[in-house]
C-alpha cells in the first residue's frame, strides 16, 4: 500500500515496462487453488485471465514509470482482501493494476455507470469506467493508453477517446479490494446523449446497470446528483484526482 498520488501526466510520458511473470508463495498458491475453486462453483462463467502486475513506480517530473510483471485474476482474488497481509505478513499480493477512466465528453459532461447487482465486486455502486490492464504475451513496453481505450469501448462503445488530450490524474490503492488503481481523464468527441444512446453495442454493457452522465460541476460538487448514491471507492478518489488535477 502507498499514499496518494496526484499529478496531471500526458499519457505518452507514462513508461510501463513488463518483465517476466510473478509467482505466489507456495502456501498462497493453495489458498489460490481452493478460492478460484469456490468463485468458480459460484460463478461458472468466470476467467482466470492474465493480468498486469504492478511491482513499483515512480514519478520524475511529468513522467511516470511503472514496473510490471504478469499475474492471473485467480491469484488476485486470493489476495485481495483487506487481512491478507496479516494472514501473510511474507507473502506479495498479485496487485494488479486497475484502470479507472473519467470519460469527458465532447459536450462537457462525465461518463458514470452504476455497477450492476450481479457485479463480483461493488455491486450496485456508481462508478466510472474502468477494469484491469492486460499483459502483453512477450516482455517489454505495454501502452497503458490502449489499454484504458480498449476498457471504454468494451463498456460504452466509445472508440474516439483522444491520445493527446489525455491524461493521468492520479494513483492510488485501493483498501477493499486490495491493488493499485491509475485514474486518467479521456476525452471524447462524442456527446453525452450519443454516447449512452450507442453504447448498448458494447460487449461488456452488462457490467453496469445503468448509465449516467453528470456535469463536471456536478461531479465535484459534494452536494451533487450522487449525493445520496452508494459510492464506489473509484469514484471518490476519481473526484478527488479531478478536484486537483482542475485547480
Amino acid at each position: 500500500m502507498f499514499q496518494d498520488q496526484s499529478f496531471s501526466i500526458p499519457v505518452d510520458h507514462i513508461d510501463c515496462h513488463l518483465v517476466g511473470n510473478f509467482e505466489l508463495q507456495n502456501r498462497v498458491e493453495e489458498v489460490r487453488k481452493s478460492t478460484w475453486a469456490a468463485l468458480f462453483a459460484k460463478r461458472p462463467a468466470a476467467f482466470d485471465g492474465a493480468l498486469l502486475r504492478m511491482a513499483s513506480y515512480w514519478v520524475e517530473g511529468e513522467r511516470l514509470s511503472i514496473a510490471a510483471s504478469r499475474t492471473r485474476f485467480s491469484a488476485y482474488v486470493a489476495t485481495r482482501h483487506p487481512t491478507f497481509g496479516f494472514e501473510y505478513p511474507d507473502a506479495d499480493r498479485a496487485d494488479p493494476l486497475g484502470l479507472t477512466a473519467i470519460v469527458l465528453t465532447g459536450d462537457g459532461n462525465v461518463i458514470v455507470t452504476k455497477r450492476s447487482l450481479l457485479a463480483d465486486q461493488n455491486p450496485g455502486g456508481l462508478y466510472l469506467i474502468g477494469g484491469y490492464a492486460e499483459p502483453g504475451e512477450s516482455d517489454g513496453p505495454v501502452d497503458l493508453f490502449n489499454e484504458i481505450a480498449r476498457e471504454v469501448e468494451e463498456e460504452i462503445a466509445v472508440r474516439d477517446v483522444t491520445r493527446s488530450e489525455a491524461v493521468a490524474v492520479g494513483l492510488a490503492y485501493d483498501p477493499v479490494f486490495c491493488h493499485p488503481e491509475l485514474f486518467l481523464l479521456v476525452p471524447s468527441k462524442s456527446t453525452a446523449a450519443d454516447i449512452l444512446s450507442g453504447a448498448e453495442a458494447a460487449p461488456d454493457r452488462n457490467e453496469a446497470s445503468e448509465l449516467l452522465f453528470y456535469s463536471v460541476d456536478d461531479i465535484l460538487d459534494d452536494n451533487g446528483p450522487h449525493k445520496n448514491a452508494a459510492l464506489t471507492w473509484s469514484f471518490i478518489k476519481a473526484r478527488k484526482f479531478l478536484q486537483r488535477h482542475l485547480r
